[in-house]
């Protein structure tokens, strides 16, 4: 399997640490998390979730979440040693990765929230477009958000959808290979927008996660 890459995909973990323990002996190159690792927290109540999924081993690229403030997660995250991947891409060795945090504010009174990651839907496609360009010419292109695109694992326990329109235009207008992603508990699960593999990755608070298997193919083995 030479180029394969595992990634095991988590959000929503909520600080709650217990979410943690059963993952210690899968078996995977990195971790996607896909944001919500906190509670809202403090520095000092968001260490010790911060800590434990750094002592998993593997490298981490995470994105922030809605209930990720911003006075904590950016040095807290730094010292655990995460890839931050907000509004950034990466590379890992044959694989580019591209990411986006945060939620969109509805209400644009929101926007104006200091500690809190949130954004226009209008910002999605071009902070996204720019970090794919980053990373052209890798073999896969692998997206990590926090909210899921519109019509795609994003459906309320009200029966409402709640996910990104403009995330949604830009996955079918660049294919990315893996769109992962969390936010929505209670949509848990896996759809296509074309050809591009959507994965809701689940609430990690309750156990919940995902393992990917990138090769030829995309295979989704569920926690």
């Amino acid at each position: 399997m030479s180029g394969a890459l595992r990634i095991l995909g988590l959000a929503d973990l909520h600080d709650c640490t217990e979410g943690i323990r059963n993952l210690k002996d899968l078996k995977y190159d990195l971790i996607a998390f896909c944001g919500d690792l906190h509670n809202a927290s403090s520095t000092e109540g968001a260490k010790p979730a911060a800590m434990a999924l750094a002592r998993l081993g593997p490298p981490v690229l995470i994105v922030p979440g809605n209930m990720d403030h911003r006075d904590v997660v950016p040095d807290l995250w730094e010292k655990a040693g995460f890839i931050v991947l907000h509004r950034s891409s990466f590379r890992h060795k044959e694989y580019g990765f591209l990411g986006m945090g945060g939620m969109i504010a509805r209400d644009p009174r929101r926007l104006g929230d200091p500690n809190r990651y949130y954004h226009r839907d209008d910002e999605v496609y071009s902070v996204l477009e720019k970090a794919y360009q980053e990373v052209a010419g890798t073999r896969a292109k692998i997206v990590i958000v926090h909210q899921p695109p519109r019509g795609a694992c994003d459906i309320l326990y009200n029966g409402e959808r709640s996910g990104s329109s403009e995330l949604r235009r830009f996955i079918e207008n660049y294919q990315p290979d893996l769109v992962l992603c969390g936010h929505i508990h209670e949509d848990r699960g896996e759809c296509h927008i074309g050809s591009t593999l959507v994965v809701n990755v689940g609430e990690l608070r309750r156990g919940y996660g995902a393992v990917i298997d990138l090769n030829d193919e995309i295979t989704v083995k569920w926690i």
